[in-house]
């Protein structure tokens, strides 16, 4: 209104002066002026230039008035528009997240909201977006810092009272209401192609006045925040950077050569600061400001989770700070939610848990936590289920310690163990729960939480009871056998020993399976629990067959068989016979085994199960060792099939495999057997059963040099070799080179078969494993020496 009332005075001014101006041109040309006047005539043509002047000038602002846009306090770059964005960033690996947002602008989206954690570079692509299109808006790009993040967000009207003074717009009409001020902006922009950057909005109340009306714009919006209800608008929500292009931000602000001649250090840094741009820039900025440092020791600093935090510290910029400004922000309980589930020992958890560890009801908790992941605090990687970033989960732990007193912890942390406990199921729970149950034993056993950790450890162990288990279950039972051991609670302490000696059998560590079955026979023996005495000779003897023990083996299970027929448990005897059975087999006595092993499989109940596969498995081998093959060969089919059955016994599978082969090679199928140990090797690799995998090996070298496939069977020995070494089982990685060693010699490399004899010879010490004998008179025959010849002198 004001400008139009200028306007209208200035061309009133402008033709009196313009009446003053022609007869001015009047008497300077020869008129005359009234008798009163006619002695100033003189002051003609100098009043001529004054009011040409005069008027030439109202004529100009008159002009400028008019136009849109004009007038004092005109912020506007050369080309008379305001060019406000700050530099253009570099930017690293955000490819996709470009090309989505193309994407998105083809779709006709003309509001685009950059989403993410502190840190994750929103501001940094934004500016990249906006100058990547600024060509595309000719009439000016605006840019505001809102600090939404802080505790000082800028105020609307403040946003667009300097957004009007860059736009050109009178002072006088850059004041009014947020909702005044946000009309006359969508005003000025109607007709106009203008590129907006709104960095660090805090809602939609705040960022909706700022945004233009007309379709020619475009507003780049970055916020830690979810915001949702703004119109033609989409988000873009961004994480962290993938190894590689953290790989690349790190060589960009380190120097490439560090880089490269550290890359294990390099990559440790990155993991460690979980992808977070803002976090590499300030790891990056740090070793670069510090030349003499070595990558891998800043990488092991990192490493501690109690230094990492401190450590991503640079000047003023530090990683704690970003995180704080959101935290501050948000109210009480959501504070009390997030340190709580930041705690949490594991990755991924549920409602539940996190319940559980605030102490507060579930729909409290499942209310904060969506604001929390509104607040990219939170990711809810798919429905019920939530993770915190690693430096979000170390900071959410900083704040668990500085606020919450040992006893809440103490009291958070059980109530967990509790949940887990009392939730504790086969099938989807399990899959979803099973790395947080191992991640809260190793949480509460140093923190002397010792019976809520044992009773977990007794609901879940049960769980645990696929062959592929085996390597949880040796973590849980460790972790339990930890707890009774300070409980000196030898009932506890036996049965968590036992199920470690299996756990370690089924790896193939041996060694280490021998000595937990030894302390649970001694803790048996103390509290004079006969049934659990028997279940821990059986196990100490079936350690003991490993390691090629055989008088001690056959006592110990000799003894578990009398136990439990003594006891009336037809179940537990049928294992301990199939174990003794197995142990006669292992050492050639196929006779024995028979003896043994036929009152087992009479004992097995006549509907066929799922413990039925085992002994008559042992029994078949049993009998194709004494000539009985049609019988081994019914008994093998028969037991495969209820091995098969239902939930797969992968154990069972593949040594049934291994006995259905060399009925194969003894029947001069070799094709057939050899494809048979393969799918063994193929079931032991999928569970993991180390052991297996090395007999697998084993089995096909022999096949291989029987049939001279020299070089398949030079490969497998080698291979079983280093799969016994692997798993610390020196007797069985000797009898693998004794193997190579044959091979190699009927091969014709005389050298190499002598050099890989000294070694199993070393491997093999004094345990005599019953295949060794023949192994090594081959050898003699095929070397002409009665021991490994001296490798010759260089």
């Amino acid at each position: 209104m004001r400008r139009q009332q200028a306007i209208a005075l200035i061309g009133v001014l402008s033709g009196l002066l313009s009446v003053l101006l022609a007869v001015a041109v009047n008497v300077a040309t020869g008129g005359s002026l009234p008798a009163p006047f006619d002695t100033v005539a003189w002051l003609s043509w100098p009043a001529v230039g004054v009011l040409t002047v005069v008027v030439g000038w109202l004529a100009v602002w008159q002009q400028r008035l008019a136009a849109p846009g004009a007038g004092p306090g005109d912020n506007r770059g050369a080309a008379g528009r305001p060019a406000e964005l700050p530099g253009a960033p570099s930017l690293t690996g955000r490819a996709q997240d470009l090309a989505a947002v193309d994407e998105l602008l083809a779709q006709g989206c003309r509001v685009i909201t950059l989403v993410g954690p502190p840190g994750v570079g929103k501001s940094s692509l934004a500016l990249r977006i906006a100058h990547d299109r600024r060509e595309g808006y000719p009439d000016g790009q605006l840019f505001a810092a809102l600090r939404g993040a802080g505790t000082d967000p800028a105020a609307p009207e403040a946003v667009l009272a300097r957004f009007l003074g860059a736009m050109g717009v009178a002072e006088d009409e850059r004041r009014g209401t947020a909702e005044d001020l946000a009309a006359r902006f969508r005003s000025e922009l109607a007709d106009r192609k203008v590129l907006l950057v709104l960095d660090d909005a805090r809602d939609a109340a705040q960022v909706a006045p700022l945004l233009p009306g007309g379709s020619g714009c475009l507003a780049v919006v970055t916020s830690r925040r979810l915001i949702a209800d703004l119109p033609q608008s989409a988000a873009q929500l961004l994480g962290g950077l993938d190894q590689d292009s953290g790989l690349a931000l790190l060589a960009e602000v380190v120097g490439a050569q560090r880089v490269a001649t550290a890359p294990g250090a390099a990559a440790r840094i990155v993991a460690a600061c979980g992808g977070l741009p803002l976090a590499l820039r300030i790891a990056g900025g740090r070793l670069r400001a510090r030349v003499s440092w070595q990558l891998d020791d800043f990488a092991a600093q990192l490493q501690d989770e109690r230094q990492r935090l401190d450590a991503l510290r640079l000047g003023d910029l530090a990683v704690r700070s970003s995180f704080d400004a959101s935290y501050e922000e948000l109210p009480a309980p959501d504070r009390l939610v997030f340190r709580r589930c930041g705690s949490h020992p594991g990755q991924v958890f549920g409602l539940g848990a996190a319940a559980a560890l605030a102490g507060r009801e579930p729909s409290v908790v499942a209310a904060a936590l969506e604001r929390l992941v509104d607040m990219q605090l939170v990711e809810s990687p798919t429905p019920g289920r939530y993770r915190l970033h690693d430096l979000l989960r170390l900071f959410a732990t900083e704040r668990t310690n500085t606020e919450d007193t040992p006893h809440e912890r103490s009291t958070s942390l059980t109530g967990l163990l509790d949940w887990l406990t009392a939730h504790a199921a086969p099938g989807d729970w399990l899959a979803a729960e099973r790395e947080n149950v191992l991640a809260a034993m190793n949480r509460a056993v140093p923190r002397g939480l010792y019976e809520p950790a044992w009773t977990l450890a007794a609901a879940v162990g049960p769980l645990l009871s696929r062959a592929e288990d085996h390597v949880d279950r040796l973590a849980l039972w460790r972790a339990a056998a930890k707890a009774a051991t300070t409980l000196d609670d030898d009932g506890r302490r036996a049965r968590a020993r036992l199920q470690v000696s299996y756990a370690y059998r089924n790896s193939g560590e041996v060694t280490l399976a021998l000595d937990s079955a030894a302390q649970a026979v001694a803790a048996t023996e103390r509290i004079g629990d006969q049934a659990t005495l028997a279940e821990a000779l059986m196990c100490h003897g079936e350690a003991l067959r490993d390691l090629y023990r055989f008088d001690e083996a056959a006592d110990a299970l000799t003894r578990a068989v009398g136990l439990f027929a003594a006891l009336g448990d037809e179940g537990q005897e049928i294992r301990a016979r199939t174990a003794l059975g197995t142990l006669y087999l292992q050492f050639w006595r196929a006779d024995q085994a028979v003896e043994v092993l036929e009152p087992a499989v009479a004992l097995l109940p006549p509907q066929d199960g799922p413990g039925h596969a085992w002994p008559m498995s042992a029994l078949s081998g049993a009998y194709r060792l004494t000539g009985r093959r049609e019988e081994a060969i019914a008994l093998n089919e028969r037991a495969l099939r209820i091995a098969r059955r239902g939930e797969e016994d992968s154990f069972a599978v593949g040594y049934l495999l291994q006995g259905r082969a060399w009925l194969a090679h003894e029947d001069g199928r070799p094709d057939d057997a050899l494809k048979d140990m393969r799918e063994m090797l193929a079931v032991f690799e999928r569970i993991r059963h180390g052991t297996g995998v090395g007999i697998a090996l084993e089995g096909i070298a022999e096949i291989a040099t029987a049939v001279r496939r020299y070089d398949d069977a030079i490969e497998a020995s080698a291979a079983a070799a280093v799969q016994f070494d692997r798993t610390g089982d020196r007797v069985r990685a000797g009898r693998s080179r004794l193997q190579q060693a044959v091979a190699l010699a009927e091969a014709g490399h005389a050298e190499a078969a002598a050099a890989a004899w000294r070694t199993a010879e070393d491997l093999i010490g004094d345990t005599e494993p019953p295949e060794v004998p023949r192994l090594r008179d081959r050898l003699r025959e095929l070397l002409g020496h009665q021991s490994p010849p001296a490798p010759e002198p260089a």
